[in-house]
């Protein structure tokens, strides 16, 4: 069985780019995601596909609203 190649620059949730710092080779402290908040992190392991790729900023926001609002998105 062939495994679909995962791509580190892209989000697996919306397979846009996830414009993490370090995987452009810079620091972690650069990384957009240290000034955001998460969502609990049940919230995150229900949403992910199994990859070890970061989210992006629009997915986290996405997901961040559910938790507010205390829906489910579709999309």
């Amino acid at each position: 069985m062939h495994k679909p190649v995962i791509e580190q620059s892209l989000c697996p949730l919306c397979q846009r780019s996830n414009s993490c710092a370090v995987e452009s080779g810079g620091a972690i402290a650069d990384c957009w995601c240290n000034g955001v908040g998460f969502p609990p992190k049940e919230v995150l392991q229900g949403a992910m596909p199994s990859s070890n790729s970061c989210i992006c900023e629009s997915c986290i926001d996405k997901l961040n609203q559910e938790v507010t609002l205390g829906i489910k998105r579709l999309d």
